[in-house]
């Protein structure tokens, strides 16, 4: 029988099978459109970093190590570096008594007052690498080649230098390469009075060499930082006429001096605590040499460590038992910089881009004293610090607080993996509480590189 043929009858539930797969071959389609045919893997999505998870300082110390951790490789065959303790005394005069013992111990307190300082930051058992010889510290002693007879003074410290080094090298180490305390046995004692005529400063440092000279006195142990039921006396004469010193205030002032020098030693320059810091005591690098220990004797909180000063002994190599990539330059570059004003804070935000991980960025906010001519060493005592992690994104935010008027520089330290600091200069003025940032803008654009 002839006819149209019969449509074929198609169920609901076959319909919407069809409809379905048709759908999902158009998503299959656009998939690969957007992400690639399953070769190529999808871009992960980046987002926003979270700065008020590292609000707070412990916060800040939590992300710096987990940074090290995953950057910092163990290498048993790259030799652990040390601070190299030398003890110079002039051609006609034997070392001051006693100076090997005094010396071990007053070391072995200037580690533990680092390691007390990186544990109460939350980096736990970090502490200065010293060089030992059976046991007690090891003094390398180099014997001048002039007499005690002037040829030695406060301003001959490159002369000591040189001699040291000449010694040095007949051992196979190379001064130039080498952090070095340089204790210098140029005091006279005649029963209590004291004269010092030594170098007492640090210079040349960086993360991988430094030098800072110190001076010696029969009077000075850690036992005379602590309380003295004798009341002793003495007499001491360095830069100025002879002052009265009670035998406490002598050792803080000279071992204080010490660790204060050798911060310089190792590449730390002045800072101020900031307000909130202050509650702590004062600064180790600002005037913290004159209250060293002070809390042993309960005439106040003594000295201590500020967080940004942490970080960059954190990453030096004489506290991170490592040289790893020491000697290789991070060519930092900021990438962007901005600064702005709110709530009483100057905000600096950026990105940057390095070949050494960075892992913080302080900012030294200086005030420009009256009468100084320019930012420099001795000018910087009220340098307040403040710092930023570093993200994976490489980006920083660091706010910075208890602003005064007046003209200010604005030193940004970016602190590296392997211990070496990059350092970016801006500037701005305040006045009546409000920032004028023109000059800071015209910093900025010599500094960043797009």
């Amino acid at each position: 029988m002839s006819g149209t043929p019969a449509t074929p009858h198609v169920s609901y539930c076959q319909r919407r099978t069809n409809t379905d797969r048709a759908l999902e071959a158009l998503l299959i389609c656009c998939l690969i459109a957007l992400c690639g045919d399953g070769t190529t893997a999808a871009a992960p999505t980046t987002l926003p970093f979270d700065w008020s998870t590292v609000d707070s300082q412990p916060e800040q110390a939590a992300h710096i190590l987990r940074q090290l951790r995953a950057w910092r490789k163990p290498d048993p065959a790259r030799g652990k570096k040390y601070l190299r303790v030398v003890y110079f005394h002039p051609q006609d005069r034997q070392p001051l008594k006693g100076h090997i013992d005094r010396w071990h111990h007053i070391m072995a307190d200037i580690r533990q007052f680092y390691r007390d300082e990186m544990r109460t930051l939350g980096y736990g058992d970090v502490t200065l690498a010293l060089e030992q010889d059976q046991g007690k510290l090891k003094l390398h002693q180099v014997r001048g080649t002039a007499n005690d007879d002037g040829s030695y003074s406060y301003r001959s410290g490159n002369r000591i230098y040189n001699e040291i080094v000449k010694v040095l090298a007949q051992k196979g180490i190379d001064a130039q390469r080498e952090t070095l305390l340089i204790v210098c046995g140029l005091s006279r004692t005649e029963d209590k009075k004291v004269t010092i005529y030594s170098p007492y400063y640090g210079m040349g440092a960086d993360h991988t060499k430094g030098i800072c000279f110190v001076a010696d006195s029969d009077w000075l142990t850690i036992a005379g930082l602590k309380p003295d039921p004798q009341g002793l006396v003495l007499q001491v004469k360095e830069h100025r006429g002879y002052e009265p010193f009670s035998l406490a205030r002598f050792n803080t002032t000279y071992i204080g001096g010490t660790i204060h020098e050798l911060g310089h030693g190792l590449s730390l320059p002045h800072n101020h605590a900031t307000q909130g810091e202050a509650k702590r005591g004062t600064a180790l690098m600002g005037a913290g040499n004159y209250t060293y220990r002070q809390e042993w004797r309960q005439e106040g909180k003594g000295s201590f460590l500020t967080h940004a000063h942490a970080i960059r002994l954190l990453v030096h190599p004489l506290f991170s038992g490592t040289a790893q990539q020491a000697d290789q330059s991070p060519d930092l570059q900021l990438t962007s910089l901005r600064v702005s004003f709110d709530d009483n804070h100057i905000h600096v935000r950026g990105t940057l881009r390095a070949k050494i991980p960075a892992v913080a960025m302080i900012a030294y906010n200086d005030r420009e004293n009256p009468g100084q001519q320019r930012y420099q060493v001795n000018n910087d005592y009220d340098a307040t610090t403040w710092s930023s992690v570093v993200n994976s994104q490489q980006e920083f935010w660091i706010r910075v607080g208890d602003l005064q008027d007046g003209n200010h520089q604005l030193r940004l330290v970016c602190v590296h993996a392997n211990g070496s600091a990059v350092t970016h200069r801006l500037h701005y003025t305040m006045t009546d509480g409000i920032p004028d940032f023109d000059r800071t803008q015209r910093d900025i654009a010599n500094t960043t590189t797009p």
